[in-house]
């Protein structure tokens, strides 16, 4: 594994998907990409940037320091952002956006590492496109999973039927009360 620092791949696709705004959740970070099998993103704030150069300078990996921003892909969508960023982007737009409201039973379905349903699907945030990021919030606003979009526009929500689903899951919480530090499933479902 190798980690480089710098560069603002990582802004770009917050950007895209929440909007310029939402820069302002990440202002004063660093990015550190982290490659291996995939490329982990991770933002850093000083003096952690300073400890982590002193770890690269004397050729170790300095992996999962800082905020864990997500995880970026060779394809569509090219970047899943982390539950714990997504949530820190929310509070600094004051709203949601890209997202999808549970109710709790459906929450409770997410957290064992299923999709959200229609039937599930209290309320919905634009811009919402097929294919790409969505999160699932819970009745109490806190970010329980991010999964891939099955719905074009918050409009379809109404004419699927209660057993369709609307976000694929790739990464639940439920993931690390499933034991997700032991290696019985991947993290990212994707």
């Amino acid at each position: 594994m190798k980690c480089v620092l710098g560069g603002g791949e990582v802004f770009a696709h917050v950007a895209r998907l929440f909007g310029e705004e939402a820069l302002g959740a990440v202002e004063g970070y660093t990015p550190v990409y982290c490659f291996g099998v995939f490329t982990e993103v991770y933002l850093l704030k000083e003096p952690l940037l300073g400890a982590v150069e002193l770890v690269m300078r004397s050729g170790r990996v300095p992996y999962f320091a800082g905020l864990y921003a997500g995880r970026l892909r060779s394809s569509r969508p090219a970047f899943i952002p982390s539950h714990i960023l997504v949530e820190k982007i929310y509070r600094h737009l004051g709203r949601l956006v890209r997202a999808v409201r549970g109710s709790e039973a459906g929450i409770k379905a997410v957290l064992y590492g299923r999709d959200l349903l229609a039937e599930s699907a209290t309320s919905c945030y634009e811009p919402v496109e097929l294919g790409d990021v969505l999160s699932v919030v819970g009745p109490d606003g806190r970010v329980y999973a991010v999964g891939l979009s099955r719905i074009s526009s918050c409009e379809e929500l109404g004419r699927l039927g209660r057993t369709d689903t609307v976000v694929k899951t790739v990464f639940d919480l439920g993931w690390y009360l499933r034991g997700g530090t032991v290696p019985r499933e991947v993290k990212y479902r994707l």
